[in-house]
């Protein structure tokens, strides 16, 4: 006898909650989501962390200049800018200012230290041989050292050159040593910049300078300045496997698992919205693909006027009869995965077989 259940002894759970299976697609497909960009923005981070962090960057550099002129009845202003285009006169040129821009862009954010200082150097030499007779280096600027953390780095600075001072020294030495010598006098930024791509903690240095030469000991001032525009690259090695990359590699491998499980589940439920295979969609692929060579595929049926409709109970029926008027089995589904024809026309009569779909699952 079966045991009779008391209402008191069923347990209902009033707190679960029941999600339906449109609810339950959606979640999936958005877990899904998630999991994928959480995988690959993982692996991206990985594969920039081992590769080989070269660094790229663009450098420009440029100086401009001016005169300061000594007091005098020539002009009616005591600077003269380099936009002006006239030549200096070295007997009523005071000082020399020179502007220094300089600029460097990196391809990725870098931390480093970044060295500046402005030197000039006073060479006396003969003119005929360039041999050196005199040289002197004088700090116009001390070094500057400067921290950072970016993508790129700016150097913006003038000098005042006392260019009177070494235009008489270089005039001296001409009237008292050496008819043939010339002398010139060589600013340049020497920039020194040391870099790592952040966290990777190799860093490697980088120089570049920015000259301006002034002559020194002729009647006209003659000033060539160099400029930047270059592209350089700073090669790093692969790095190697370390704790944060073994964490990295720890999370990809369990967010990759979640999601194949995630998939694996999508796909089970969306599997649901198949339709599964009947009873009658296994016999008509049955006979299409068993009697392919002898089954002709046709988009209408025979008029009901002009034939006599003979009903065949058994597709073999069919067959036989095939066999003894020499005829093509013709073959239309008039519904899609329940219902199809096969019929042989022969003389006056039209001989058809009904396939249907008898199964609930339609």
């Amino acid at each position: 006898m079966a045991k009779k259940i008391k209402e008191q002894d069923i347990n209902y759970d009033k707190n679960s909650l029941y999600f339906g299976y449109s609810t339950r697609v959606s979640i999936l497909i958005v877990l899904f989501a998630v999991l994928a960009v959480i995988s690959g923005m993982l692996a991206y981070k990985l594969i920039n962390y081992k590769e080989a962090n070269n660094v790229r960057f663009i450098e420009v550099g440029k100086i401009t200049h001016q005169a300061i002129l000594k007091e005098n009845n020539i002009y009616d202003k005591n600077v003269i800018d380099e936009k002006e285009k006239v030549k200096y006169l070295s007997s009523l040129t005071d000082k020399i200012k020179l502007n220094y821009d300089y600029k460097i862009n990196f391809d990725r954010k870098v931390e480093g230290i970044n060295k500046t200082s402005i030197i000039g150097e006073i060479t006396i030499y003969n003119s005929k041989t360039n041999t050196n007779y005199y040289i002197k280096r004088v700090n116009l600027v001390d070094e500057e050292n400067k921290l950072f953390t970016s993508k790129k780095v700016k150097y913006n600075k003038s000098v005042l050159i006392d260019y009177n001072k070494y235009n008489e020294l270089a005039k001296e030495f001409k009237n008292k040593y050496s008819k043939d010598s010339a002398a010139k006098m060589n600013v340049y930024l020497d920039v020194n910049t040391t870099i790592s791509p952040v966290d990777y903690n190799t860093y490697k240095r980088t120089n570049s300078k920015l000259l301006a030469s002034i002559s020194l000991g002729k009647e006209e001032i003659e000033i060539i300045k160099s400029s930047l525009d270059n592209t350089k690259v700073v090669p790093y090695k692969q790095r190697t496997t370390t704790a944060y990359s073994i964490i990295l590699e720890g999370l990809i491998i369990l967010f990759v698992t979640f999601l194949i499980i995630v998939f694996y589940r999508l796909n089970k439920l969306l599997s649901k919205l198949e339709p599964k295979e009947t009873e009658y969609d296994k016999e008509l692929k049955r006979i299409l693909e068993e009697y392919d060579s002898i089954i002709v595929n046709v988009s209408i049926l025979p008029g009901e006027n002009e034939y006599k409709k003979v009903v065949i109970n058994d597709f073999q029926e069919l067959l036989d009869l095939r066999e003894s008027v020499k005829e093509p089995i013709r073959y239309i589904e008039i519904a899609p995965r329940n219902k199809s024809y096969f019929f042989i026309k022969h003389n006056d009569e039209v001989f058809i077989y009904t396939l249907k779909n008898t199964s609930k699952e339609r």
